[in-house]
């Protein structure tokens, strides 16, 4: 009867184990892209990319810093208890783009599915934000520069297109935003990324879908 009782116990664990080694499986599979995040002083973050959120500016981040396009470029702008903010083309410092536009991914902007919030750690997509009332004609104006935010900001929810998040690392993001700034938020001590590496687990996300930008407007 022990015997019995035994056997059936160990069938039970059995399953159990089964299921659970199904279940990693099943989520190993589901992986999101993690970006490594490499500052000038040596400190690093990952940040979990959000394609199921948005697709478009995922391809897009993950084109532009496995092909290098991020190395070097500085941390432009620090605002303590809001963002800091990089990614700006390093042929075109004086200009708000790298020569395209992508459409931005938030709900104002018709694209509902991407709900994600400015949670501490978010990482979004900068763009140009316009004068009070021609908001809207800016709202497909991100292109490579891209923000992380220092504490929740709500108020920015729905305006542009949240696309990742620091999982690890956040106390360096931190500790850059204390760094003394000038008039205009640029940092006075240089600080610049060295490299952004995105590990898609082996999936393709191919490439984004970006908008041109007439030769007049550049």
């Amino acid at each position: 009867m022990k015997t019995k009782k035994v056997r059936h116990i160990s069938i039970i664990l059995l399953l159990a184990v089964i299921l659970t080694m199904t279940s990693a499986c099943v989520t190993l599979g589901e992986r999101k892209p993690i970006a490594t995040l490499v500052f000038s002083n040596g400190k690093e973050i990952k940040i979990r990319l959000y394609p199921d959120k948005a697709p478009n500016t995922v391809k897009n981040f993950i084109d532009l810093a496995n092909s290098g396009f991020y190395d070097g470029t500085p941390v432009h702008r620090i605002e303590e208890y809001f963002v800091i903010q990089m990614g700006k083309s390093a042929e075109n410092p004086d200009k708000n783009h790298a020569g395209f536009y992508i459409e931005g991914e938030f709900p104002n902007n018709n694209f509902s599915k991407n709900d994600l919030s400015h949670e501490v750690g978010a990482v979004a997509m900068a763009r140009t934000v316009g004068e009070p009332g021609n908001e809207k004609n800016y709202y497909n104006s991100a292109s490579t520069q891209f923000y992380i935010t220092l504490t929740y900001k709500p108020n920015l929810d729905g305006d542009y297109a949240i696309f990742g998040k620091v999982i690890r690392g956040m106390e360096h993001v931190q500790k850059i935003s204390k760094m003394d700034v000038d008039e205009n938020k640029v940092p006075r001590d240089e600080i610049y990324v060295q490299s952004i590496r995105v590990e898609t687990f082996g999936k393709d996300y191919g490439k984004p879908k970006r908008l041109e930008i007439p030769d007049e407007t550049e």
